[in-house]
């Protein structure tokens, strides 16, 4: 009977050997960790395509621009991570009256504009801040630039300084549009050699009390 036992724990530990046992649960926990960062990433992905892309924002309401931007950047962050490193220099800025979702679509354009101006590695800047009569959104990146007589025609329809395949060239014209409609306009700062910025202004209007 004793002979029996030994030759079943041996057999054991000759499976368990086999099987890596112990190196599959030592390696358990950190896989289970990383498996629940994954889930909490997926949900804040499908809230953030909701927020963005919500119906009820059809409307004009009050938004937060700050919670805007940090929804769109976590959905296009897959075009910026590989490519730049993300500078974020939001302010205390109110809620303003707008069309949430068209803004969305705005800072959407512009991070994408921005990751692909981008080749190698650089950084992206996104700002926000407000005086006494507007809000504005920054976003600037270490790009090659735009060069000076391309520049009065960077918001004409189907104009584009990408390589074919990587834009329509509608993008910032429509850009342009959405914020012309809300009242305001997108300054332009370029520089070959030295990166780009895009300054989307907005007035204040009826700002939430």
């Amino acid at each position: 009977m004793a002979g029996c036992e030994g030759d079943s724990k041996v057999a054991l530990l000759e499976l368990q050997r086999r099987l890596k046992i112990d190196y599959i649960l030592e390696d358990t926990g950190s896989l289970v960790a990383e498996s629940l960062e994954g889930a909490e990433r997926v949900r804040k992905i499908v809230q953030d395509l909701k927020s963005f892309s919500r119906v009820d924002d059809a409307d004009e309401s009050f938004a937060d621009l700050n919670q805007c931007l940090e929804s769109t950047i976590n959905i296009v962050w897959n075009e910026i991570k590989y490519v730049a490193t993300l500078t974020k220099e939001l302010g205390d800025i109110p809620r303003i009256k707008c069309y949430p979702q068209q803004l969305n679509q705005v800072f959407m354009n512009l991070l994408v504009n921005a990751a692909h101006a981008i080749s190698g590695q650089g950084t992206i800047t996104v700002r926000s801040w407000n005086d006494a009569d507007n809000v504005f959104v920054s976003i600037g990146d270490t790009g090659s630039g735009i060069p000076e007589e391309l520049q009065r025609r960077i918001f004409e329809p189907f104009f584009t300084t990408k390589e074919a395949g990587k834009g329509t060239g509608l993008g910032l014209s429509i850009s342009s549009e959405i914020i012309r409609k809300h009242g305001g306009e997108i300054i332009l700062e370029s520089k070959p050699g030295q990166g780009t910025t895009f300054t989307v202004r907005l007035p204040l209007g009826s700002k939430e009390e």
